[in-house]
């Protein structure tokens, strides 16, 4: 069934940027609009230039080597960098798909490419839409399906301190290439923090107040736990995916960190269903088109 079809995705996309867009534009709009991801498009033709995630805005804001951006050419001024540099400057160039492509061309490209969203062109290659891993992962059915969590955890999971600052979070989750951050006191779990979750805080009013005042190290020095969600919903490790789905849509997150008798061993996210389930030996996925669902399950041992 194609993308037309299916009626999945955001339509148009909930943020879009322009090559000229100051950084700090979508910043905003993506914490406004709680996305990870802006197609940057031609004001004129509307043609696809690129795409900028949450990733790159935390590489530039001193998780990665796009920092350099803000200390070689704005002197290290932060804010003044977040408000002229335009979006192109940190922008990758995204694979994409085209309305009358299938959901099987959309699953694939992403696993292929490994990458979390996709802008949706039409025949005219102007883009219409955008297509992310949770758009997928919400296609899944909730039914039992004979997968234990801890067949697709990641394990062991990268950790930090609640009291560790901001920029040693967002240098691990650059040079990680991970989004969430789980916080462990004395082995004991005390928060998680997202990517999203630094781009509201970069995003928010007193913060942007401090960027202006010329505070960026202040800024970047904030505790990790000033960020972070206090309830954290977990997972056992011998609970099935199909109740790890659920437990996520539920409380409207992206993943759980699996704990066995109170002990981290793990981390659970969407991602893990699109890349890792179709991988287990014995399980089979396939799309149930009537029902517009894709249905997952171990058939055999």
């Amino acid at each position: 069934m194609k993308l037309s079809e299916l009626k999945f995705g955001r339509y148009p996309p909930a943020v879009i940027a322009y090559p000229e867009t100051p950084i700090n534009t979508a910043i905003i709009g993506m914490k406004d609009h709680g996305v990870r991801h802006a197609p940057i498009i031609d004001p004129q033709n509307k043609f696809l230039r690129g795409m900028v995630s949450a990733k790159d805005l935390v590489n530039f804001l001193g998780g990665g080597l796009k920092k350099r951006i803000i200390d070689e050419k704005y002197g290290g001024d932060a804010y003044k960098a977040l408000t002229e540099e335009p979006v192109y400057s940190i922008k990758y160039d995204p694979p994409f798909v085209y309305l009358h492509d299938t959901l099987a061309t959309v699953v694939t490209t992403m696993m292929e490419r490994d990458i979390g969203a996709l802008p949706v062109l039409d025949e005219e290659n102007h883009v219409v839409g955008i297509i992310s891993e949770k758009h997928i992962a919400n296609l899944f059915a909730e039914t039992n399906m004979m997968i234990k969590v801890r067949e697709v955890m990641s394990s062991p999971v990268i950790t930090h301190s609640p009291l560790d600052p901001l920029i040693e979070g967002m240098k691990t989750m650059i040079s990680n290439d991970i989004r969430r951050l789980v916080l462990v006191k004395e082995n004991r779990l005390e928060g998680i923090v997202t990517i999203k979750d630094v781009i509201r805080y970069f995003a928010q009013n007193d913060t942007q107040e401090k960027l202006r005042k010329g505070l960026y190290r202040e800024v970047i020095r904030t505790p990790l736990q000033y960020l972070s969600k206090k309830e954290v919903i977990y997972i056992d490790p011998e609970a099935d995916v199909g109740e790890a789905l659920k437990k996520m849509r539920q409380h409207r997150i992206g993943a759980l960190p699996v704990l066995e008798e109170e002990n981290l061993v793990g981390i659970i996210t969407e991602r893990d269903l699109l890349i890792k389930v179709p991988k287990i030996s014995g399980v089979e996925v396939f799309v149930n088109v009537a029902e517009k669902q894709i249905v997952a399950g171990r058939v055999f041992l």
